[in-house]
C-alpha cells in the first residue's frame, strides 16, 4: 500500500485513487489493521531428484515411489489483463486445468539431488514444475507430504541413511501403517 501510494513509477492517478483507501477497520484490530502474516501463494521450490509435472498430476505418467496423493485443480492466477484489437478484454496467464482423478506424488519431490544435500525433507517447496505446484500447494497435500516426510526421516535416521538410500519397500510398508494413502487404483 505505501508503494502504489507513494513511489513515483506510479502514475500519478494510481498512487491519487489508492490513498483514499486504507486498511479494512474491522480487521486486525490488535495489530494497526495489519494481517499478521503474508500470503505467499508460490516461492522458490527444489530441483530434487524427481520432478512433478502436468503429466503427473493429469495421470500420464505412473509414479513408481508415490508418498501421498493430491487432486485440486492446476491453477494460476491472470499475469495481466489487457484489450484485445476487437475491443475485449482477455486474461493473460489464467490456467485452471481439473485433473481427472487423485493423482501419486513421488517421494523423489520431497528429496533434493544426493550430491547437493542427504539429510533434508522437504515436503512444501517441493520438486515440481510452476503448473503442477498449483495442485500440489493446498494445505492438505502439504501434510500428506509432511506426514510421509517424518516417516521418512525416522527411517533415515534408524538406519543412519542418507535420505536419498531409504528403502522405498519399508517407507512404504510404515506409511501405510499409519494409513497414508499413496494409491487409489
Amino acid at each position: 500500500m505505501y508503494f502504489v501510494t507513494t513511489d513515483e513509477r506510479v502514475p500519478e492517478k494510481i498512487r491519487n485513487e489508492m490513498s483514499q483507501w486504507g486498511l479494512a477497520k474491522d480487521e486486525f484490530t490488535d495489530n494497526g489493521h495489519w494481517p499478521h502474516q503474508l500470503y505467499i501463494r508460490e516461492a522458490r521450490r527444489m530441483i530434487g531428484h524427481y520432478v512433478t509435472t502436468e503429466n503427473e498430476v493429469l495421470g500420464k505418467v505412473n509414479v513408481e515411489d508415490p508418498i501421498g496423493m493430491g487432486s485440486y485443480t492446476m491453477d494460476s492466477h491472470n499475469i495481466q489483463r489487457y484489450v484485445t484489437d476487437q475491443g475485449y478484454v482477455q486474461n493473460e496467464g489464467d490456467v485452471g486445468v481439473h485433473p481427472k482423478k487423485p493423482y501419486k506424488i513421488s517421494y523423489g519431490s520431497i528429496i533434493p539431488k544426493k550430491e547437493e544435500c542427504t539429510n533434508l525433507l522437504v515436503p512444501v517447496c517441493v520438486s515440481s514444475s510452476h503448473i503442477a505446484f498449483g495442485s500440489i500447494r493446498m494445505e492438505p497435500v502439504f501434510m500428506i507430504l509432511g506426514q510421509s516426510a517424518a516417516i521418512a526421516a525416522c527411517i533415515a535416521i534408524d538406519r543412519k541413511k542418507a535420505v536419498q538410500d531409504v528403502d522405498y519397500i519399508l517407507l512404504q510398508e510404515r506409511m501405510l501403517r499409519k494409513k497414508q494413502i499413496i494409491n487409489i487404483e
